[in-house]
């Protein structure tokens, strides 16, 4: 048995948003404020806490509806509670059985004629029993209007409810709760449109809980209250050692459950027990003595004494959980086992702290699943059903304090942490973890396959006044394409994955562009400066592979990419392509699989370059993706002043910034084709010369990183200009940015 899909709606920013369970861990990634925390918070409410939704839980740019729906409630007619329900949140979950776990399931079985596969169930907020949540409104609303007839006064100032979200502010919880209603298996789309399927005609509800007996659903949340031992106070003169025992106070518990040797006590119990009689016994003597003069002096005062007052008796009792409530309950050997010198759990760093303490708690979320040791004799399902087959962990944020290389190592492990039983390693296992992780760390996305992903992105709604969040499954994201796969997924494995939380990507072709380009945007593009982007390198023969992910990401996207003219030249009687400086007019074409393939899907060099020049960049026209190749730009040399087309990027650099390249050229360590450069640029006659001169010299052994390194030194980096097409393609992916179009 295992979960197979979650579909939140109408739930914060999640107005309509699917999540494809993996079999063992699902990864939510995205950039900040882009969906993660709603899906985290719905799976808690909906599925382990089982209530406590309230009207912020509730998308923002429903209320409109909501408004309208309410606003049109008469006392005469009857209300259409349907239309509400539909905007209030609700969660379906899909999950498959086997015929075999009949047993498990079989209040979830819809129709008699189902024989294994899926299962549905949607969660929804519903009026309560013999709540009329109408006549609850009306009532409230007109005894507001006797008492302020006119309305709200001049400041402001109105009774409550003055709307029908105010009124549900004090009365949701009053008045709904949650049902579950069975799905009909039948409407279960594998891909499309995110849309709720309707409820089976004269469906009924099955209660809050219909996953009872059958999920077992932990969670580590985002804010886990660790501290420095050094800290002391905080804010409000509180001691906050208490914060920093996170590992000492999931001990107890712990202990509680699966090891306390009086319930039920073994062998080993007994001797345990005994030593603590004995030393009970032992201390109890001391007391004895110890208070006996206090006592002595105490009954000369004549109370308690005489027959019929009792004496005063002190006395321990000891408990075995008494020995863990401390602060160095949990110690840690910092002399390696040489000298048996100990610091308390709170003196390690948090990263440790952390760690430590996310993998107990995986351990005894596990432990308490299987019932490990004294559990099973206290455990108690509300069904009796015994060990439930399916358990759920939501982790929020587990990269909190981590280093790098550890973030990526608790990824790796948690699931097999999960796992590390005798009943759940085998591979016929009756038991199913699915784990679900919400994070910011491009490292712990790393850890993860690809497959695993998550990409929550944000969009502007239709209609609304705030932003809502799609999510982009990674699996089959590719198709049947086996080769795009592998190139996709190994080169983000040896790169990074940093672009499932940035708010724009921008491809580039190679090392220049990378060492440039930050400094081209910190000094001339400040909006961009400003976001998060992700840059990634890829020549224009590889960038078109990364179309289906960059169009399912859905992110502001600029591809910086080379024209990479080619002309047919005859050499000895044999026509053949070499590489040429753009030219139109000379039927010169592309060798550009972006260009040719993607965007603008041409491969004349004429139609790239038809006149008159383009005065913005090719996009595509459905989605926020552009591409920006060198256009002609204007340069003057020898007193002669003509439009240019360069080849590749350093040459375009070179020709917009010509001082700048003299002075790199002058440096003591500068190499030979920033000297090249320089010199071409001090002696040629024409733009023409130049241009051709600055081709030639690329053609023959460029350093394109090592010229990109020179131009770090001169004296005024903020002097050095973006060449016309960069600049072209900067200005609109900061207008993207700016007008909230795609990520923003």
């Amino acid at each position: 048995m295992k979960l197979t899909r979650i579909e939140v709606f109408n739930f914060r920013k999640l107005r309509g948003a699917r999540l494809d369970m993996s079999d063992k861990q699902t990864l939510l990634v995205g950039a900040n404020n882009s969906g993660k925390t709603s899906a985290m918070k719905a799976l808690r409410k909906f599925l382990k806490d089982r209530g406590g939704i309230d009207t912020r839980d509730v998308t923002a740019s429903n209320w409109a509806a909501i408004e309208q729906i309410a606003g049109a409630w008469t006392q005469e007619a009857e209300a259409d509670l349907s239309s509400l329900l539909a905007q209030l949140p609700f969660l379906d979950v899909w999950l498959h059985a086997d015929t075999s776990e009949l047993h498990h399931v079989a209040h979830l079985i819809p129709t008699l004629t189902w024989t294994g596969g899926l299962l549905g169930v949607r969660l929804r907020l519903e009026p309560k029993k013999g709540a009329d949540i109408k006549a609850g409104y009306l009532a409230a609303r007109g005894a507001a209007e006797a008492l302020q007839p006119d309305g709200a006064t001049a400041n402001g100032f109105a009774l409550w409810p003055r709307d029908f979200r105010e009124f549900l502010d004090k009365r949701l919880k009053d008045l709904f709760e949650l049902n579950a209603h069975l799905l009909d298996p039948g409407s279960f789309t594998a891909s499309g449109a995110v849309s709720p399927p309707p409820l089976p005609p004269l469906s009924e509800g099955i209660g809050p809980n219909p996953f009872a007996g059958l999920l077992h659903i932990r969670e580590i949340n985002a804010q886990r209250g660790f501290a420095d031992a050094g800290d002391g106070k905080g804010d409000d003169g509180e001691l906050v050692h208490a914060a920093s025992r996170k590992i000492a106070s999931q001990i107890q518990p712990y202990f509680r459950k699966h090891i306390d040797p009086e319930t039920e006590p073994t062998s080993d119990d007994v001797k345990a027990l005994e030593a603590i009689h004995d030393a009970e016994t032992t201390f109890n003597a001391r007391l004895k003595t110890g208070f006996a003069n206090a006592i002595e002096e105490l009954e000369k005062l004549g109370y308690p004494g005489g027959l019929n007052n009792p004496k005063l008796f002190i006395a321990t009792q000891i408990k075995p959980i008494d020995g863990l409530d401390h602060p160095a309950a949990v110690q840690y050997d910092i002399s390696g086992g040489t000298s048996g010198v100990k610091l308390p759990e709170s003196y390690n760093g948090l990263g440790f702290q952390n760690l430590i303490s996310m993998v107990f708690q995986l351990m005894r979320f596990r432990d308490d699943w299987m019932q490990v040791g004294k559990f099973k004799s206290q455990a108690v399902t509300s069904d009796d059903r015994g060990i439930e087959p399916l358990q759920l962990v939501l982790i929020e944020e587990p990269e909190a304090h981590l280093h790098v290389q550890v973030q990526q190592v608790f990824m790796a492990r948690a699931h097999k942490v999960l796992r590390n039983h005798d009943d759940l390693k085998k591979e016929d296992s009756a038991f199913t973890t699915q784990l679900v992780v919400s994070t910011h760390s491009g490292h712990i996305a790393h850890a993860a396959a690809f497959e695993e992903l998550r990409y929550f992105k944000r969009e502007l709604p239709g209609q609304g006044v705030v932003p809502t969040a799609a999510v982009a499954n990674m699996t089959g994201l590719f198709g049947g394409d086996t080769l795009t796969q592998r190139f996709v997924t190994r080169y983000l494995l040896s790169t990074h994955f940093d672009l499932f939380f940035a708010d724009a990507i921008i491809v580039i072709e190679g090392a220049a562009e990378r060492i440039l380009l930050p400094h081209l945007i910190q000094h001339h593009y400040l909006d961009l400066a400003a976001a998060y982007l992700s840059f990634l390198e890829l020549g224009g023969s590889h960038a078109h592979r990364l179309r289906p992910l960059i169009e399912a990401l859905g992110l502001p996207t600029l591809i910086i990419t080379d024209l990479d003219a080619m002309a047919e030249v005859d050499k000895g009687g044999k026509v053949v392509k070499e590489s040429a400086l753009p030219c139109y007019g000379t039927a010169q074409t592309t060798a550009n699989h972006v260009l040719k393939a993607w965007l603008p899907k041409l491969a004349e060099i004429d139609l790239l370059l038809a006149p008159p020049p383009k005065a913005v960049c090719h996009t595509a026209p459905d989605r926020p993706i552009a591409v920006s190749y060198q256009t002609p730009q204007t340069v003057t040399q020898g007193g002669q002043t003509k439009d240019i087309t360069p080849s590749t990027f350093e040459d375009a650099i070179a020709l917009a910034n010509k001082e700048a390249v003299k002075e790199a050229g002058e440096a003591e360590l500068a190499c030979r084709m920033t000297r090249a450069f320089a010199e071409f640029i001090s002696t040629a006659p024409t733009p023409q010369d130049l241009a051709k001169s600055l081709f030639e010299r690329l053609r023959k052994s460029p350093d394109k990183a090592a010229f990109a390194l020179d131009l770090l030194y001169i004296k005024d980096i903020k002097t050095l200009r973006a060449p016309p097409y960069i600049d072209t393609g900067l200005t609109w992916l900061a207008s993207q940015l700016k007008s909230g179009e795609g990520a923003l």
